[in-house]
């Protein structure tokens, strides 16, 4: 299911790439590709793990409080 909403995304992405070679581009389906792409990136980014741990963020805070 994941794989077909991606393949999807890419597919829109792409139809918005080749429609700003027309004349006129149709406005809505490349603010949809945006959107879909920033949607994405936002999944993406939630699965990759932070370099900062949450901890060492707290640690940080009482240390400089003092």
């Amino acid at each position: 299911m994941k794989s077909l909403i991606y393949l999807a995304g890419f597919a829109l992405m792409i139809w918005a790439l080749i429609e700003q070679t027309r004349e006129k581009p149709n406005v809505f389906i490349q603010i949809l590709a945006v959107v879909v792409f920033f949607f994405m990136m936002m999944k993406l980014m939630n699965k990759t793990p932070s370099n900062f741990d949450k901890s060492e963020d707290k640690n940080q805070e009482d240390e400089s409080g003092n």
